[in-house]
C-alpha cells in the first residue's frame, strides 16, 4: 500500500494538525465554545492517525508514498517543518485578508491580487515542504 499526498502521508497529517491547531487558536481567541470542542476532537483524531501511521511504518519497516507534482516551483523551496507551519499561517492570513477585503466598503483588486499571490506562494511552498518531509521520513524509516 502507498500513502497518498494530501490524503494520508505523514506530511499531510502534520499539515492538517498544524492547520487545525491554528483554527483552534482563533476559536479560543474569539471564545467560540462549540467550535473549540469540535476542533479539540478533530485534533485528537488527527493525532491518533499520526500515531497509527508511525506505528504501521515502524512495524513494516517501509514508507511508500506518492508525492505531489507541482506546476509552479518557487525559487525558495521550503524544506522544514517550521517553514510549513509559517506557510500554513500565511495561507490563513491571506484568506482572512481577502475576506476582510471582500466585506470592506471599498474592495481593492490590487489588495486581492497581493493576497492571492501570498496564498499561492505559501501553498506551493507547503507542497514542496510536505514532499521533503515524506522523502526524509521514508529514508529515516528504511535505514533503521
Amino acid at each position: 500500500m502507498s500513502y497518498l499526498t494530501n490524503i494520508d502521508t505523514l506530511s499531510a497529517l502534520l499539515d492538517r494538525l498544524i492547520s487545525e491547531n491554528i483554527k483552534l487558536y482563533f476559536f479560543k481567541k474569539d471564545n467560540i465554545d462549540e467550535n473549540i470542542k469540535h476542533q479539540e476532537r478533530l485534533i485528537y483524531e488527527i493525532k491518533e492517525r499520526i500515531t497509527d501511521l508511525l506505528t504501521a511504518v515502524y512495524v513494516s519497516g517501509g514508507y511508500r508514498y506518492i508525492s505531489e507534482k507541482r506546476t509552479y516551483k518557487p525559487e525558495d523551496i521550503v524544506e522544514t517543518l517550521e517553514e510549513l507551519i509559517n506557510n500554513d499561517i500565511l495561507t490563513g492570513e491571506g484568506d482572512r485578508a481577502n475576506l476582510e477585503e471582500a466585506t470592506s466598503d471599498n474592495p481593492s483588486l490590487e489588495r486581492f491580487t497581493r493576497n492571492h499571490k501570498m496564498i499561492r506562494k505559501a501553498n506551493e511552498s507547503r507542497a514542496n515542504s510536505k514532499n521533503k518531509l515524506d522523502k526524509t521520513f521514508k529514508k529515516f524509516v528504511e535505514e533503521k
